[in-house]
């Protein structure tokens, strides 16, 4: 009778825990966060291996000096950074924006880039959006204006995780073809490619990668959370969780 006792003991305590919310079984030890100066209410999370040209502190280090028209950018930034991160929609109710920052010749980035698209396959509770940040010379820039091109055909991500996995080859023909494989106009393509609008958004991101002090890839930030490098899932997912638990009054949706 008490080894049946003690078995449905054990049973109900393992049934107990699957039956736990996922925030806590996923919580395990606590996260060590710590505040982004100058930006109150935003925090960060080191860990992992970043890719970029100056390596050491990565917070408001080694960024690329700012001409008037970057720094009048930053500006904007840091008085809505909110807006700059996650664009227009804020912080929707009952999702967790996420901010992407990326290049495509960067070790880590594909593999951090196919775990975003797979939660977002999974229909995780997270709203994403993708900041191009080419810091790794002529090629990177190449490809990043690339894929901000192919967001007016809206075929963005597509290329985007094309170029994640492959090189792309300098000049038009190169760009032609690309545009042909994924179903885009190629004057129209080559015309986004060279255009003042392609420039405009990768300033931006560049602008509001400098206020978060991202100065390598890849960088995420998970609502008012910023990870620079390598993050696994299980992590991920528990930020997911505790974003959700806690809104952020600074990100009204």
């Amino acid at each position: 009778m008490a080894r049946r006792r003690d078995l449905l003991i054990v049973l109900a305590a393992v049934g107990a825990a699957v039956a736990l919310p996922p925030f806590l079984r996923r919580r395990g030890r606590d996260l060590d966060l710590e505040p982004i100066p100058g930006l109150p209410g935003f925090r960060r999370l080191r860990t992992g291996s970043v890719s970029g040209g100056t390596g050491g502190n990565f917070i408001l280090t080694g960024l690329t000096p700012a001409d008037p028209q970057q720094a009048e950018l930053r500006q904007q930034a840091a008085a809505n950074p909110c807006r700059a991160a996650f664009g227009s929609r804020g912080w929707p109710g009952g999702t967790v924006p996420v901010a992407v920052f990326t290049d495509y010749n960067c070790p880590y980035c594909p593999v951090l880039s196919r775990l975003v698209l797979d939660l977002i396959a999974s229909d995780a509770p997270i709203a994403v959006r993708w900041h191009d940040l080419p810091i790794l010379g002529p090629r990177s820039r190449a490809a990043a204006r690339a894929a901000v091109a192919a967001r007016s055909q809206d075929r963005y991500l597509p290329v985007h995780e094309y170029l994640m996995h492959s090189v792309l080859r300098p000049g038009p023909h190169a760009l032609r073809q690309l545009a042909a494989e994924f179903g885009m106009d190629p004057d129209r393509f080559l015309r986004d490619v060279a255009s003042q609008a392609t420039t405009d958004r990768l300033q931006r991101s560049a602008a509001t990668a400098a206020v978060f002090g991202i100065v390598g890839t890849p960088s995420l930030l998970v609502g008012r959370t910023l990870v620079l490098g390598e993050i696994s899932r299980e992590t991920l997912l528990r930020l997911i969780d505790l974003e959700l638990a806690t809104p952020f009054p600074g990100c009204p949706d």
